[in-house]
């Protein structure tokens, strides 16, 4: 039935341009058509026929930002260090997904999930657990590739965010900041081809009325690569229209759609020998040829916002997301003597997952504009009320038993001289669950200024969430049916010390909070986090160099620990220390740079975790044993990261760009038996630009430096892209 309504709402949306669209031939120009505070601009005066997208802001030096209060803050007045990523930036280094982007924010560390989603590490947690991902505002499915080709920008705030967020941002908040209508006419094309077969293709076509007031934009992408490794194709294609109407002078809906289909070859990696990685191809897949990841996803949205007086304004967010997401994937159990060949052999398992989640929900904000004495107020007071559904199968087909075969399982494959011989055989159901939340939430913010150097943000949300669980174990048969209501409020506070214009010294504290999961077994207690930060800004050269220095320390408790059949228990503590300098440049005209450093030091402060340490020869099923691993490192937090980014553009068209990124070796499991290497790599980029047009070439991995990153499990890692390739070319008119 929500399927249903958000398609219905989509041909709204389209019926509503097209509506649009014939009469922009037909009116006059009007030379009184709305200036459009954004990046995508256009010169409103000139005649429609001749009006020209132009791109305005090419600046990396960020100015405000809103994932930090809700209310347009800027940067040296906000309490915490935000990362900020333009589109220019990560188009100039031909980024296509996420967490492409996300490698220019300090503290976050990004890594592979098996080539079937966006995951990172921010602050030394992981992103599917402890973060939250948007869009536009509006929560996103638990995992999925986030793709770039509509994206406008992207923030990132750093720590718990629960005052504004809600229950799941336990270690912080990325936004995806989507390109909307404007009111001009253009139409932007890109093709890029390169290493591994991979083409890609995307359109930016907007539309407008003569006098501005409807807007249709229209954004897609078509992408296929080949990989460089043995795993087989990925495919992606995706559709963005939206639609704003300027109601009024003082209001604003906006319409967004967008529909995204996604086949991922997953990649198992190679599987380490004695934790070390073997001697073979860094292209081989010891991988079964039955691994899929499928996923449908739709977003629908719409957005209004009025101006009720010069000191109060309203706005209202309605959002739907769906993912349907089908996958199958090979692990490796690990790498065992063969005593008949005389070789080693690489023993296997499949996972599989049917998920479906659905969510729906409404924002609906006041933004009060309050003196009181001496005292200023920018208040937000808002609630959002939504519905989240989860409903998934997991599947498990465990090795090839020796002793007993008349038990289907996944057959072993030579390290050395790999020869498929897997059956294609589904696995078995494992673990089901079926999750239903209902969340009514209030929350406010006020950003008080006490005096011209001296300001405060306060920031709070009350989250009361009824729960239903349902959870089904295959073997043996049980069902568990939970029901549950919590009560979570999640506080912060900030402060801003501005002796001058140019410096800033800020601090903040806050706690976050998370119901247990649906998968979690054992006592259900909630997830709990609470970081402080203190920081300063400094703005050089006439502002023309901005820099953020930040120190902080992240707690969770209760952390939940899957052990290796998928079974989460909540029996873990972790904290994580570090310091964060963040240089954004513009020192001289079209020179840029941008650079971000990291140090993290993180602890696993309480930690048990149940592994399989062999099978039973009867059953087939597995055994298991519980180890500690308090005082270990986490997985994939390394000491040192650091990100440096400089393009230089010339009279005439012609542009360079280059940078280097160093990341310091790191554990890939909690155990800390086995670690990736530290490895340096180096990108650069040459682009002309004509009159209407331009051409790129982007080197990846120039150094073709061998590195690795994350696998699944404690036993594999996945070698990362060699050097490779991109040639580009855009065009707008």
């Amino acid at each position: 039935m929500l399927r249903k309504l958000v398609l219905a709402c989509g041909s709204v949306v389209l019926a509503l341009a097209v509506g649009a669209l014939p009469s922009v031939a037909d009116e006059e120009p009007d030379d009184q058509a709305g200036d459009e505070e954004s990046q995508d601009t256009a010169q409103s005066d000139e005649p429609k026929a001749e009006r020209e997208y132009v791109e305005v802001n090419v600046s990396y030096v960020p100015t405000s930002n809103t994932i930090a209060s809700k209310l347009p803050l800027p940067v040296q007045l906000t309490p915490a260090n935000v990362g900020t990523v333009s589109e220019t930036l990560f188009n100039e280094q031909d980024g296509y997904v996420l967490t492409d982007a996300l490698r220019n924010v300090s503290g976050l560390n990004v890594q592979a999930q098996g080539g079937v989603h966006d995951f990172f590490m921010i602050r030394g947690y992981d992103s599917i657990s402890s973060s939250l991902v948007l869009t536009d505002g509006a929560i996103e499915p638990e995992a999925t590739w986030y793709p770039l080709y509509n994206v406008a920008g992207i923030e990132v705030l750093k720590g718990p965010s629960g005052f504004l967020y809600g229950i799941d941002p336990l270690a912080g908040v990325v936004n995806i900041v989507r390109k909307q209508p404007v009111p001009a006419d253009f139409v932007n094309f890109g093709v890029s081809v390169g290493s591994f077969s991979t083409v890609e293709a995307t359109l930016d076509w907007n539309r407008a009325s003569a006098d501005g007031n409807r807007n249709f934009r229209l954004n897609g992408l078509v992408f296929d690569t080949d990989n460089y490794r043995d795993v087989g194709g990925s495919q992606q294609l995706a559709l963005n229209p939206s639609y704003t109407w300027q109601l009024s002078d003082d209001s604003t809906l906006n319409f967004n759609f967008e529909y995204v289909d996604a086949e991922f070859s997953p990649d198992s990696g190679l599987p380490l020998v004695n934790n070390e990685i073997p001697d073979v191809p860094r292209d081989r897949s010891y991988q079964t040829p039955f691994d899929f990841s499928d996923q449908q996803i739709y977003r629908f949205q719409i957005d209004y916002e009025t101006r009720l007086s010069d000191k109060v304004r309203l706005r209202n967010k309605f959002y739907y997301r769906d993912m349907d997401w089908n996958t199958q994937g090979t692990q490796f159990i690990g790498v065992f003597p063969n005593f008949t060949s005389g070789s080693l052999e690489v023993s296997r398992l499949i996972t599989s997952l049917d998920d479906r989640q659905q969510f729906v929900g409404n924002q609906i904000e006041t933004v009060f504009e309050l003196a009181s004495g001496s005292i200023t107020h920018n208040l937000l007071a808002g609630v959002e009320v939504k519905y989240l559904t989860d409903e998934f199968d997991i599947g498990v087909l465990p090795p090839e038993d020796p002793f007993n075969s008349q038990v289907p399982g996944v057959s072993s494959i030579d390290l050395f001289d790999p020869v498929e011989t897997a059956v294609d055989i589904p696995p078995f159901p494992f673990l089901g669950g079926d999750s239903e939340s209902f969340v009514v939430a209030p929350y406010v913010t006020d950003q008080m200024t006490v005096s011209q150097k001296f300001q405060v943000l306060l920031g709070a949300r009350y989250d009361i969430i009824s729960r239903d669980d349902q959870r089904t174990l295959f073997n043996p048969p049980t069902q568990e049916d939970v029901s549950r209501d919590d009560t979570e409020i999640s506080p912060m506070v900030g402060l801003v010390y501005a002796p001058n214009a140019a410096l800033s010294l800020y601090a903040n504290a806050s706690q976050s909070y998370a119901p247990a999961g649906v998968r979690v077994f054992g006592d259900l207690e909630p997830e709990e986090s609470s970081g402080y930060e203190v920081g300063a800004k400094k703005k050089f050269l006439g502002n023309k160099v901005h820099t953020t220095l930040a120190l902080y320390e992240l707690k969770r408790k209760n952390l939940p620990i899957p052990d290796d059949t998928g079974v989460i228990q909540q029996a873990g503590d972790q904290r994580s220390r570090g310091v964060e300098l963040e240089i954004a440049a513009e020192p001289m005209p079209r020179l840029r740079a941008f650079l971000t450093y990291a140090y993290t030091d993180a602890e696993l402060t309480e930690f048990a975790e149940r592994v399989i340490v062999g099978f039973d020869p009867v059953t087939g099923q597995p055994i298991q044993a519980t180890v500690d691993r308090t005082g270990n490192t986490p997985a994939f937090v390394p000491d040192n990261l650091l990100n440096i980014w400089i393009s230089k553009s010339f009279r005439g068209g012609l542009g360079i760009g280059g940078g280097a990124r160093y990341i310091d070796d790191q554990y890939i499991s909690e155990d800390n038996a086995a670690q990736i290497d530290d490895a340096l790599i180096f990108d650069a980029t040459v682009f002309y630009d004509f009159k209407k047009a331009r051409l790129s070439v982007n080197f990846k991995n120039l150094t073709d430096e061998e590195y690795e990153v994350r696998g699944f499990g404690s036993t594999s890692v996945i070698p990362a892209h060699p050097f490779s390739v991109y040639f580009g070319f855009g065009y707008r008119m």
